[in-house]
């Protein structure tokens, strides 16, 4: 069986679809240039799935979609997991895709395992790179994310089975408008379980959480060589208008809350201005930071590894540098 085509995700809350499914569109096309550079033609390939969604079929193309597959039921109006794991699959089985990327959302953390069990495949959680193999004689996605508690990282590999599955987190990647032609859209039916016992019965709205670190276009990281002047980095935060953040360490230690959390287990960010305060810079937590347009960090140790992805460096104690900083804003 020939697969085929890089096929994208595209979830859809509240009428809405959300941005990280764009950023795979441009990354789909980013995958799309290498394939092509090997001689090899792929679409990118938006799966648009929802009830009454036709206005954003031309989002899908703005955003780079070759070609649109929509499945538009009444059932994935407030979709259920089931629900929309038994429609992908059915796209799945009907299209034969090569790689399917879906974004590691709370929805899609649900539904690509159970998507990758039904058509017995793989599926790397989280990645963070992805490229094709420049081997010559092979087309295999290489999938990289942070392993072994984020010290290392891994490229992960699924030779015999499609679709080469991924999911990706929220701003690892970019979006990009590509105003690509409209073309007629591909409506395909799905068929659910009429003994169906799952409905919903109401929906309730969790309130939005103040700090929303993806957003943030400013953000003062906190940590564990600030903890002990924790009084300052806020003040400082609050003068400078930034969004608080901080390393895991300082989340374990109960100095800051889990939503202020940045890297690979906290939220994926890309700011204008990150500034780490007393921060080494494990993988885990630049894995999260390190696309920030300006990074700046400050250390007593000289041998941190977030110099390494610094454009700035700071060689001294924060709590004297954040002192000094104070007198200048």
């Amino acid at each position: 069986m020939i697969h085929s085509h890089i096929h994208v995700f595209i979830e859809v809350r509240d009428q809405k679809l959300m941005d990280v499914s764009l950023e795979l569109l441009h990354e789909a096309n980013e995958l799309k240039k290498q394939y092509k550079n090997k001689g090899i033609d792929q679409k990118v390939i938006a799966l648009l799935l929802g009830y009454q969604i036709q206005s954003m079929i031309e989002t899908c193309y703005r955003f780079g979609a070759d070609e649109v597959i929509v499945v538009d039921h009444e059932k994935l109006m407030y979709p259920t997991s089931q629900h929309t794991t038994a429609a992908l699959v059915q796209c799945i089985n009907q299209f034969h895709p090569e790689v399917l990327l879906i974004g590691a959302t709370v929805v899609g953390r649900d539904i690509a395992p159970r998507v990758a069990a039904e058509v017995a495949t793989g599926l790397t959680a989280d990645v963070t790179i992805l490229e094709v193999d420049p081997l010559e004689n092979s087309n295999l996605l290489l999938m990289t994310r942070p392993a072994f508690g984020g010290n290392l990282y891994g490229t992960i590999i699924c030779p015999d089975t499609f679709p080469q599955m991924a999911s990706v987190r929220p701003s690892v990647f970019i979006k990009k408008e590509y105003h690509k032609p409209v073309v007629a859209p591909i409506h395909v039916t799905v068929n659910f379980d009429q003994n169906d016992w799952i409905e919903v019965v109401q929906r309730y709205h969790k309130p939005e959480q103040a700090i929303d670190l993806s957003k943030a276009k400013i953000i003062l990281s906190a940590g564990r060589g600030v903890e002990s002047c924790m009084d300052i980095v806020l003040e400082t935060a609050h003068l400078l208008k930034a969004t608080l953040g901080a390393s895991r360490a300082l989340v374990d230690r109960g100095v800051v809350s889990k939503v202020n959390q940045v890297g690979q287990t906290g939220t994926t960010v890309r700011p204008s201005i990150y500034l780490a305060c007393g921060i080494s810079g494990a993988l885990q937590h630049t894995a999260g930071m390190d696309q920030a347009q300006t990074i700046i960090a400050i250390n007593t140790d000289e041998q941190a590894p977030i110099f390494s992805v610094a454009t700035l460096g700071i060689v001294a104690d924060a709590k004297e540098v954040l002192l000094k900083l104070k007198e200048y804003i």
